[in-house]
This record gives structure tokens, C-alpha cells and sequence, in this order.
């Protein structure tokens, strides 16, 4: 693996300080000059943009947050896995912080009606109780992304993982990638501890971890499924299905089935 392309510094509970190093990403000067294109415009694709992310240079920081607690109790551990954060996310802290006008995101809405667990998205308590395991649920629960590189959610050209690829390039996030994946693997493991399981939210994520590769068909009938570490892996549609009753239904499916393997 090429050095210093990206590392990850740890910066409080729950938190991590990133930095790419562009000179280490880029080697040919055709694909830097492209990435610099390509960078103004996706700087001011959302003014959220320019408030996490810090550009010295060659090296690009910003702050990502990984809500994999330490706390324990009797529960297992079960991880959700999304794509990649939105600037709005990042700065407020909070993983789906908002949504439209402020209202509380339908993630929250969601996991309180499929009884995955009762916080409130608007809770301003909210990352302490969730790293304290302060809250009703029949689990122990996990949140992390595959790309920690945050992206508006709302500008179609820029947004999710699909706006870090056009940002950086097939060959650069490839490399990126690659450090995301050694990162991810590790928290996971000292998450989950050799017990529990994982909700992959996103195709990347779930291909990032899982044995086979994502299919959206199976991911919508419930039955996409792989292993890590012999823990079981499970596929569902995009987050933003969230409110489809196919979404609901799969969720909902997959929380019977962790609850078995207690």
C-alpha cells in the first residue's frame, strides 16, 4: 500500500482526524491537474464544503466521526455501515444530523419504528447517550462509513459516494479506498468482538467487507447476505429507500434475525 495517502489521526470520543495527502494520490501531473479542475466546483457545491473541509497545499483535513462505542453490556453488537457523510452531518457531529429544513432525518424516524433503538435525531445529547449505550434496544449498537471523505447530499453532480469518485477520480479513490477499507476493518473488529453482526446500507460499504459482491435485486428481496469474520453481513437498498415499505420490510427482517442469534 502507498504511504501517507491518507491517514487517520484519533481526535476525541468518536472522533478522527483525516488528511489526504494529493502529492502521495496523485503521481502524474495529467490527474492532479484534472482533481484541481474539478475541485472548485465541487467546493462550492455545498457551503458545507468549505466549513469541514481544510485545504493546506497538498493535503486536504477534515474531521470524521466513528460511532463505534467501547462501552459493553449483555447485547450483541450490531454495526451499520453507510457510504459517506454529509458536510451538515460532519459539522453538527451527528450521523443523518438533519434533513429538509431541519427536521429530524428519517433514519431516526425509522429505527425508532422497526424498534432498533429510541434516540431522537434532534437530541442534542444524542452521541453521548448512543457511546454510553444510554438507550432501549435489543442491541449493542455501531454506526461507520466506508468513505470517511464527507459530500453534499443534496447537489445530485457532487453527492454521496458517487461525488467523491467524480471529485477524485475511479484510480484515486481506488487508492483511497484502500485505506478506508484497513481502517474500517479494524474498528470493526474491536467492535464487534468476534460477536454480533452488520447492516451494510450502501453497495461500497457492503462490498468492502462482505464475501460476494452487492446486488441491489437480492438487496431488495431481503436476501443479500455474506459474512465477516464469520459474522453474518447483511445487504439492504440505499438509505435513501428508507421510507419504502421494501426498505421497512427488510430492516425489519434482518432485526428478527439478530435478535435469534442472541
Amino acid at each position: 500500500m502507498e504511504a501517507d495517502i491518507l491517514t487517520f489521526r484519533e481526535a476525541g470520543v468518536g472522533n478522527l482526524t483525516c488528511t489526504i495527502d494529493l502529492s502521495s494520490l496523485y503521481l502524474e501531473p495529467a490527474a492532479r491537474d484534472a482533481f484541481e479542475q474539478r475541485w472548485l466546483d465541487f467546493l462550492a457545491s455545498d457551503p458545507g464544503h468549505s466549513e469541514v473541509l481544510v485545504r493546506r497545499g497538498d493535503h486536504i483535513t477534515y474531521p470524521h466521526k466513528s460511532w463505534l462505542p467501547r462501552a459493553t453490556n449483555h447485547k450483541p453488537s450490531l454495526l451499520f455501515l453507510f457510504g459517506n457523510p454529509a458536510p451538515h452531518s460532519v459539522l453538527a457531529d451527528v450521523y443523518f444530523a438533519y434533513e429538509g429544513k431541519g427536521v429530524e432525518h428519517r433514519f431516526w424516524k425509522v429505527l425508532r419504528e422497526l424498534r432498533f433503538v429510541d434516540l431522537f435525531g434532534d437530541d442534542e445529547h444524542i452521541k453521548e447517550r448512543f457511546m454510553q449505550l444510554q438507550y432501549a434496544s435489543p442491541f449493542r449498537l455501531g454506526f461507520d462509513v466506508i468513505y470517511t471523505f464527507p459530500s453534499s447530499a443534496s447537489k445530485p453532480k457532487w453527492s454521496g459516494v458517487l461525488g467523491v469518485e467524480r471529485l477524485f477520480g475511479k484510480r484515486a479513490t481506488g487508492k483511497l479506498l484502500a485505506f478506508e477499507r484497513q481502517r474500517l476493518i479494524s474498528a470493526m473488529r474491536e467492535f464487534l468482538g468476534g460477536d454480533g453482526a452488520v447492516i451494510a446500507m450502501q453497495k461500497d460499504a457492503y462490498n468492502a467487507i462482505a464475501e460476494n459482491d452487492y446486488d441491489v435485486r437480492l438487496a431488495v428481496e431481503g436476501n443479500l447476505r455474506s459474512e465477516f469474520d464469520g459474522l453474518p453481513v447483511y445487504g439492504t437498498p440505499p438509505t435513501r429507500w428508507l421510507y419504502t415499505s421494501k426498505m421497512k420490510d427488510v430492516l425489519a427482517a434482518v432485526r428478527v434475525q439478530c435478535q435469534r442469534q442472541e
